[in-house]
């Protein structure tokens, strides 16, 4: 589970030094990947916060200063697609089957933490490695119930030809007769 926590647009010391403190305990103490990314209400659409938060695939804890409904708001706002805590489970009466290798963002559990009701840093943090260890052990259960589902017998993964990516075309970028040279043996293949 990705743990992705918005600072707070308000000028407050107390909100910047609970962030600082959160930040510093988790990585330090905890060795957990923390993903700053400015408030999530104020965030524009092609910010590099907004695709960096698009970008995340799998489980996600989302820590902010709003409450959890405008939180998900913001994140539905935003195009970020998954399973929120408080949705009602989808029902679907013809379940979409991706290939084999295919991310299924919808699969995907995102999970909102109010910190305006939490009074101390170190008890947001301690909510947070609660989610955080809730998000791995659902994980774990996920892949073992998968793992026992058994596959066909002709079924096997698509073995795709690995693509060469093709040379860029650069012009040299210097006139010196050495560097031109140098270019050339390097583009003979020797």
């Amino acid at each position: 589970m990705k743990l992705l926590l918005s600072q707070s647009h308000r000028n407050d010391p107390k909100r910047r030094d609970t962030e600082q403190e959160l930040v510093a305990s988790l990585l330090m103490q905890h060795r957990i990947e923390v993903i700053l990314v400015e408030d999530l209400a104020h965030l524009e659409d092609d910010s590099t916060d907004a695709l960096c938060i698009q970008g995340i695939r799998g489980d996600m804890l989302v820590v902010s200063w709003h409450h959890s409904v405008s939180c998900i708001e913001c994140l539905r706002h935003m195009g970020v697609l998954g399973k929120f805590d408080g949705d009602p489970a989808p029902t679907s009466e013809l379940p979409i089957a991706l290939p084999a290798g295919q991310y299924d963002a919808m699969q995907r559990r995102i999970v909102c933490l109010d910190l305006t009701d939490i009074d101390d840093s170190s008890n947001a943090r301690q909510q947070i490695l609660t989610l955080l260890r809730e998000g791995e052990t659902d994980g774990k259960r996920i892949s073992s119930v998968q793992s026992l589902i058994p596959m066909k017998e002709n079924a096997s993964p698509p073995n795709e030809p690995i693509k060469v990516m093709p040379k860029r075309n650069r012009e040299p970028t210097s006139t010196d007769h050495l560097d031109k040279l140098l270019d050339e043996i390097d583009d003979s293949n020797l």
